[in-house]
């Protein structure tokens, strides 16, 4: 048995290094069911066969112990055609509640390329019923209560091998906003991290075997035969405490590399924006360039002093990328100029839309430069994507009418491109520019004369570099101009002033409050609210948030005037944000750390802005009461949308009655 231990975390290998055991020492919880099989599985490709499993040899295992870690080497890997000659070298240490993997790969098998290496394995995880995963995925995160049924919802039915193993997988960057998931408890998390600087494709695995549920994270390095790759900051992080103690500790890495820029004031003080289409894919013209004016006056009469400006251009949105070309049928480039310069001075903010990689193939660009662009297959083709919006009928959206490529992050001749585009809108006098899709993945391009590696596992990265590349070009042609791209992750988040982002408050499974919390600086909005339905609730969680609002009324083909509902209680909430602006917008969100609630139907949240505090409640569908505790806080007052009342039982203690659909805000001093 090979054992370490720090006082706080222990793990244990058996004498083939297997993991045996993985325990939190100060809540005794176990997170190994003592038959944890390997610790890594290398999937690998040979002769026509693409993907086939290795193992380590049991039989060329070398543990070595030295001071305060354990070197574990393996001088091969078996499969059913027999061993390669792939070389694994772990390196384990402890730190604090983390343990600490490094790993080095070499492959010396002659025929053979290793494709994945899946590690840290814990392959037969101790859960309990109450054992949650919490991951970043779809921008925000989710929160699956229940692992097994989750795994029984994600068999393929004909795509892979569910005989052997059933997975669910969610891919960083793109998919998932950070490189961690975690099984929570009340009382304790076992955080799968990778701080790696790399920020290549991380695919975060939960495999269920025979009976067994295990975990993992997977890397892509694709090593032909002679060379070897070396890949840091693997963590497990068996933490006392529920999810936000395991978040913390992923945030302390991320504040190592992350810089947060100064906000324009066009974002620090919007409360949201009017995202409209002015003429669609499909050819509709929904609004023209005369018609910003009314679009001015009913967002400001909501609160709302933004536009979201899309299909603006002749070719409309989603269609003809990257020409953008002036509508001359609406006046062409004066009349957009003119028409944007009045809607400034008359209080609002213009941000222009840009696709940030998609290319339409039935451009004169594609022909030209857009096919050296693009994003390759490994068959050389190039990687295609459909966007189907459709009008009146059925054609569109069952058929299709356009094809794109996508553009490679890799390539230096394509952010010149958008650094033309960032001309225009200069030019234009916009307060704001926005590039769609630059948080999104990328697929990994297969393209050698694009200089990267093939295929380009670290496509996440060079976005990150493209992006922070076309913020400093943004400001250097106007310091107060916003920047902002679509889809949150950490690598390319943070060069951005706001996000345009995915939420689906309708999903049981949702849990923004992962990331609002691990990233409170982040501005972006609520999404998805696009006609007069279900309107208290979903306003009153984006605020709880700390969300600004994405009206988009018809999926962006009306005014906020047609919902009328929407409109009448978004200005109320409007008001109550500019009310409270200093703690629920420029405050801190701390989602519940600092303050408890005794009622579970009862939403809340905290923020904090220097010695105040606040916390938002939110109620259902019925009538609630709650007790609320800030520890150390002392009441000063509450506020409200509409109805709601709160007394204090003590200073730090307060009862808060909420009717139905429902939000108070209670103020406290520290």
């Amino acid at each position: 048995m090979h054992v370490l231990t720090n006082g706080k975390v222990e793990i244990s290998f058996d004498e083939q290094a297997n993991p045996v055991s993985l325990r939190n020492l100060a809540t005794g919880r176990e997170w190994c069911s003592g038959n944890c099989g390997s610790l890594w599985r290398i999937i690998f490709e040979q002769g026509i066969v693409q993907e086939a499993e290795a193992l380590p040899d049991r039989s060329r295992i070398e543990v070595e112990p030295e001071a305060g870690t354990l070197r574990i080497r393996y001088g091969g890997a078996a499969a059913e055609n027999g061993t390669l000659d792939f070389r694994v070298e772990v390196v384990i240490r402890l730190d604090g509640e983390q343990v600490c993997f490094d790993a080095r790969l070499e492959n010396r098998t002659a025929n053979a390329v290793l494709r994945e290496f899946q590690f840290p394995l814990i392959a037969g995880l101790a859960l309990r019923p109450e054992t949650a995963l919490v991951t970043g995925q779809v921008c925000d995160g989710f929160r699956y209560p229940d692992i097994p049924a989750l795994l029984d919802a994600s068999h393929t039915g004909y795509m892979a091998q569910d005989n052997k193993a059933v997975e669910f997988g969610c891919l960083y960057p793109g998919l998932t906003a950070v490189n961690c998931f975690l099984l929570a408890e009340a009382h304790d998390t076992l955080g799968f991290m990778s701080f790696d600087p790399t920020f290549q494709n991380t695919l975060h695995l939960l495999r269920r075997c025979g009976g067994a549920v295990g975990a993992v994270l997977v890397k892509y390095p694709f090593l032909r035969p002679g060379e070897s790759a070396e890949v840091a900051g693997y963590r497990l992080c068996p933490v006392s405490g529920d999810w936000h103690r395991a978040a913390d500790l992923y945030r302390a890495w991320c504040d190592g590399w992350i810089e947060i820029p100064e906000k324009p004031e066009s974002v620090r003080r919007m409360n949201g924006w009017h995202r409209l289409i002015l003429r669609h894919q499909y050819g509709r013209q929904l609004f023209h360039y005369r018609d910003l004016p009314d679009i001015l006056k009913s967002g400001l009469a909501a609160g709302i002093d933004t536009l979201f400006l899309f299909g603006w251009h002749a070719g409309g949105h989603d269609s003809c990328y990257p020409e953008y070309d002036f509508a001359e049928d609406e006046g062409g480039h004066d009349e957009l100029k003119k028409q944007i310069a009045a809607f400034q001075a008359g209080g609002g903010h213009v941000i222009l839309y840009y696709n940030g990689q998609l290319i339409d193939t039935a451009t004169r660009f594609y022909e030209t430069a857009g096919k050296r662009v693009s994003v390759k297959l490994p068959s050389g083709r190039e990687h295609m994507e459909v966007y189907p919006f459709g009008g009146d009928g059925t054609a569109l959206r069952q058929f299709g009418s356009k094809v794109f490529v996508t553009a490679c992050p890799g390539s230096g001749e394509w952010l010149e491109i958008l650094k033309g585009l960032v001309d225009k809108a200069t030019e234009l006098g916009c307060s704001g520019v926005f590039f769609d899709q630059l948080g999104y993945r990328s697929v990994p391009c297969c393209d050698p004369a694009h200089g990267h590696r093939v295929p380009f596992m670290t496509a996440g990265a060079a976005k990150a570099e493209m992006v922070k590349q076309l913020r400093a070009y943004v400001k250097s042609r106007n310091p107060e101009m916003s920047f902002g791209i679509e889809w949150f992750n950490d690598v390319t988040g943070f060069h951005a002033d706001y996000i345009h982002n995915i939420f689906d408050s309708g999903n049981p499974f949702h849990c923004p409050e992962f990331v609002r919390y691990l990233f409170p600086e982040l501005v972006t909005t609520d999404r998805c609210i696009r006609d007069d339905r279900d309107i208290e609730r979903r306003v009153n969680l984006a605020i709880r948030l700390g969300l600004r609002s994405d009206v988009e009324i018809y999926r962006c083909r009306a005014l906020i005037d047609e919902t009328p509902h929407y409109k009448e209680y978004l200005t109320r909430a409007n008001a109550f944000r500019e009310r409270n602006r200093a703690l629920i917008l420029d405050g801190r969100f701390r989602d519940t750390v600092g303050a408890s609630c005794d009622n579970p139907k009862v939403g809340f949240a905290v923020f904090e802005a220097g010695r105040r505090c606040g916390v938002i409640l939110t109620g259902g569908s019925t009538a609630e009461r709650a007790e609320v505790t800030v520890p150390g806080g002392r009441f000063t007052g509450f506020d409200r949308i509409s109805g709601g009342e709160a007394k204090a039982l003590s200073p730090s203690r307060i009862l808060a009655d909420l009717p139905p659909l429902s939000l108070i805000l209670l103020i406290f001093e520290r």
